[in-house]
């Protein structure tokens, strides 16, 4: 095969490469993502997982503040304290990882996209052009997914 058939073969292999497209495992495009299950899933965590957190942290911090004050002159209450503040502390941790999660459910899909757009841009001289010497846009499938 001369070299510029083969070149020719590659830039035609190139131009059809898609994220989307790579084959997984099992032999199938297996990278997908869903707005859908996306959306349920920040909704879960706004309307559910959230609040419940935040309920049953200050359930505790109720509960633990009240055995403090009747552990005040022993030192069982200063332990009860430190504890509590510990607690407060995993709470608030575990409220802002649930607000990293949402956040980054919420841009996975520009994300997807943007790394998508990205790397076929880095193949300009791939792209077949049309009759008029003008190369069409890349175009990601990323969206039908």
């Amino acid at each position: 095969m001369a070299f510029d058939d083969e070149w020719a073969a590659l830039r035609g292999d190139a131009a059809r490469m898609q994220l989307n497209g790579a084959p997984g495992p099992g032999g199938a495009a297996d990278l997908k993502s869903s707005a859908a299950k996306k959306k349920a899933a920040i909704s879960a965590l706004e309307q559910h997982i959230q609040p419940d957190v935040q309920k049953a942290g200050s359930s505790m911090d109720e509960a633990t503040e009240a055995a403090a004050k009747g552990f005040t002159e022993w030192a069982t209450g200063a332990g009860i304290n430190e504890a509590l503040k510990g607690w407060r502390a995993s709470v608030k941790a575990l409220q802002g990882q649930l607000s990293i999660e949402k956040a980054g459910l919420s841009g996975a899909n520009q994300l997807y996209q943007g790394t998508d757009i990205h790397t076929g841009n880095q193949f300009p001289l791939l792209i077949p052009k049309d009759g008029k010497g003008v190369q069409p846009p890349f175009q990601s499938r990323l969206s039908d997914y």
